[in-house]
């Protein structure tokens, strides 16, 4: 039913699978003794993985649906979990300003009247609202973008560079930038 689109019966199937889920989580979760990598976010992308697999599953093969989602579950899971323990931090809010707002602040430094007044407080206001977006996402969302971006080391880095970094496929890591830029800009003033 589930496969055939039924989203009621899509729903049981991921409700009654929670501890199935949850089981895989806690193993994951138990290798990453620093915080970084919390069940609940585990659990999160392991309904992703199971959703996926719904749509894959094909009966004939003789292959039980739980058997088959187990991999599904586990990678999308070890997936979060290579970007939520990633070895990037965020030094100071002060560190989280790209190369062109850089060189923009070099020029304006340089030359105090290229702007008016108004012009430097909207830039510095966009600068801090992008800031407390950041802020407010998923620390793997915010990882995912800082690294993308080249906030961590200055250079911006493609989606191929990008999912090669985190273990991802392109299509994941594609996936992650979408969700992670709608998630950024819905905590951006409108």
């Amino acid at each position: 039913m589930a496969q055939a689109g039924d989203t009621a019966a899509r729903d049981m199937l991921l409700e009654n699978s929670q501890d199935f889920i949850r089981k895989i989580a806690k193993s994951i979760s138990s290798q990453y003794q620093d915080g970084r990598v919390s069940e609940d976010d585990l659990v999160q992308e392991g309904c992703f993985g199971l959703l996926e697999a719904i749509p894959r599953y094909k009966p004939g093969k003789g292959t039980a649906f739980h058997t088959y989602a187990g991999y599904w579950v586990r990678k999308f899971m070890w997936e979060a979990a290579n970007i939520f323990a990633a070895p990037m931090e965020i030094g100071s809010l002060s560190d989280v300003v790209g190369d062109d707002e850089r060189t923009e602040l070099i020029q304006l430094i340089a030359d105090p009247y290229s702007e008016t007044p108004e012009q430097i407080v909207i830039r510095a206001e966009t600068i801090e609202d992008v800031r407390t977006g950041l802020r407010e996402i998923t620390t793997r969302e915010r990882t995912y973008l800082l690294y993308r971006y080249g906030f961590t080391d200055g250079d911006e880095h493609p989606v191929p560079e990008t999912a090669a970094h985190f273990h991802l496929t392109e299509k994941r890591a594609k996936k992650t930038e979408r969700v992670a830029l709608a998630n950024l800009r819905s905590k951006l003033p409108r």
